[in-house]
């Protein structure tokens, strides 16, 4: 089993202690400022397991999201201590807003200011981290209101730079990151990533190759569920406060809707067999066992596929007509000598 290093556990420590504080207290980078529930039976799960800590998670969202023009400065944002990355796993960077970008999208959600890509900036119109239900207060009220969006004119009037700030309809599945004490403790979570369906799962930097200090960043994560499109735009017409207008129907966001709570249903399925395969590998074989090796989706492919064949030539092998010739000549002599003759 691979050494835990003693800068690992303090890491470790630190991260937990964070994570333990009351709920009231606890603020991220996440338009919610706290770690959504949803995911929290497996952040505990892994936490538990020796070597392995989580540092940021998002269990998955639908968002609508409004771009920022070019130049746009982010707001700073309450990081909790040992948080190294937003939800999203993007960089966290701040700064204060300087004058002439200072308008609000009207929504009744509020308004909160978020890295993009580590360039420009954006606002959440709306964020959900479950399925979208429309029942009791949310029937009476329609998508375009619940996204703070407003019945499109017939020009598109563009901002003074000539840039059209565009509105976004998202679909992210769960993203999550654990820091892993050594490359072996890595791989564990590599492989239940990639047989759960998290396909663009990976390791975040190898700076541990050559700092003792550094811990691999195992990155849990896939694009294929991901869902995007273009719903609108925001009218830049001189007010204090910039209008989000709607390209789109009523109807169209309701299909993105039922796709979005589609893969959410996915999305969870896929959470719960992360959870279980990287349990069964870290209770089965202790995690940093340098015998367990990470098996290539591809390679894997091509070993089952293998395998499938030996079966079927076995298969064939035994349907062939001598080989039928003794197996009723051993019938028939099982027959008999059940009867005694």
């Amino acid at each position: 089993m691979a050494s835990i290093p003693s800068s690992f556990t303090s890491k470790k420590e630190k991260i937990l202690r964070d994570l333990s504080v009351p709920e009231e207290d606890y603020t991220d980078l996440s338009p919610k400022g706290s770690v959504d529930v949803a995911i929290i039976p497996l952040i505990r799960d892994i936490n538990r397991l020796p070597g392995l800590v989580t540092t940021s998670s998002c269990a998955g969202r639908i968002s609508v999201f409004v771009e920022r023009g070019k130049g746009g400065k982010v707001q700073a944002d309450i990081t909790a201590p040992g948080t190294e990355r937003a939800l999203d796993g993007r960089e966290n960077t701040s700064s204060e807003d300087k004058p002439g970008h200072d308008k609000r999208i009207r929504t009744e959600y509020g308004n909160k200011f978020v890295p993009k890509g580590g360039k420009g900036s954006g606002t959440w119109q709306f964020v959900s981290h479950d399925p979208l239900i429309f029942d009791g207060e949310k029937a009476d009220k329609s998508l375009h209101e619940l996204f703070g969006l407003k019945p499109s004119r017939t020009a598109i009037n563009p901002s003074e730079k000539g840039e059209i700030q565009l509105v976004k309809f998202k679909f992210e599945p769960m993203i999550l990151h654990i820091m892993a004490a050594s490359l072996s403790h890595a791989q564990p979570v590599l492989a239940a990533a990639s047989n759960a369906g998290f396909r663009e799962s990976g390791l975040q930097g190898l700076r541990c190759l050559e700092d003792p200090e550094a811990c691999p960043i195992v990155a849990v994560r896939s694009s294929g569920l991901g869902l995007e499109s273009i719903i609108g735009y925001i009218e830049n017409d001189g007010s204090p406060e910039a209008t989000a207008r709607s390209f789109v129907t009523e109807e169209y966001l309701q299909l993105l809707v039922q796709i979005s709570n589609e893969r959410f249903a996915i999305n969870t399925e896929r959470m719960e067999r992360f959870r279980m395969k990287l349990l069964h590998l870290g209770g089965g074989q202790a995690l940093g066992n340098p015998n367990l090796q990470w098996e290539d989706p591809i390679a894997r492919r091509a070993r089952k596929r293998a395998e499938g064949l030996e079966r079927g030539k076995a298969a064939k092998e035994a349907r062939k007509p001598e080989n039928l010739a003794s197996v009723i000549d051993d019938d028939m002599i099982f027959g008999v000598n059940t009867l005694g003759i």
